[in-house]
């Protein structure tokens, strides 16, 4: 079998263009709770961390930072995500995960302090549980699954109290999929079974590399061949 001949991934859809929402069998369940002021809520985190990212782009094309990564077109998929966590949840960012942040707590401001080069991070990752920003591309996939492998082994999976029950979450674009270092995470998650989500936000391009440089079958396919 080619890879043409593989059948493509299912879209799941929640919302149509215009902001309808979609019934899905698997999925409208799992959201249904959402009330209207759940959904304010949710817009307003969206559009609050939309601004923030719209600022520091000026300010980094201005000469104020260093380097900046910016979360345009991805403010849902980190803010959905991020309100999802438990407080004991562990999220591991790349570089551009500022909604996610947002979502843990931190006050943006200090995401700036790295990119503006006079800190080394900018925050207590224990105090928020969440990680440093990685920016060396897919190297923080091991952290995650590494921490994910240290929370199974203290017994902090599937003990059925949601007050406990730990999960961890990794955040990487579509090029960190062709690094080493992702799955060598990949092997290490499946045949551990770690709890950790590998959260691919695919934004088409890999620096300057487009997805159709990288692989021959879609994304989501790539973690099949792990046994995940």
């Amino acid at each position: 079998m080619t890879p043409t001949d593989l059948p493509p991934p299912e879209l799941v859809q929640l919302l149509t263009p215009t902001g309808e929402r979609v019934d899905h069998p698997v999925y409208a369940p799992r959201v249904a709770h959402l009330d209207a002021d759940a959904l304010r809520g949710l817009y307003r985190d969206m559009v609050l961390v939309r601004r923030f990212d719209t600022e520091a782009t000026a300010l980094q094309r201005q000469g104020e930072l260093g380097l900046y990564a910016p979360l345009l077109g991805q403010e849902a998929a980190q803010i959905g995500s991020g309100r999802a966590l438990a407080p004991q949840d562990y999220a591991f960012p790349s570089y551009r995960e500022h909604g996610v942040a947002h979502t843990r707590g931190l006050d943006l401001t200090a995401v700036l302090r790295q990119f503006r080069g006079i800190d080394h991070g900018g925050w207590d990752p224990r105090e928020h549980n969440f990680h440093l920003y990685t920016l060396v591309i897919g190297s923080h996939t091991l952290h995650a699954t590494g921490y994910a492998m240290g929370v199974q082994r203290d017994g902090l999976v599937g003990t059925g109290d949601p007050a406990r029950d730990t999960a961890v979450v990794a955040y990487f674009g579509d090029g960190a999929t062709s690094q080493g270092d992702t799955n060598e995470a990949l092997v290490f998650a499946a045949v551990n079974n770690a709890p950790v989500v590998l959260f691919c936000q695919n934004n088409q391009w890999a620096i300057s590399e487009p997805t159709e440089r990288q692989t021959r079958v879609p994304l989501v396919e790539r973690g099949r061949g792990f046994g995940v």
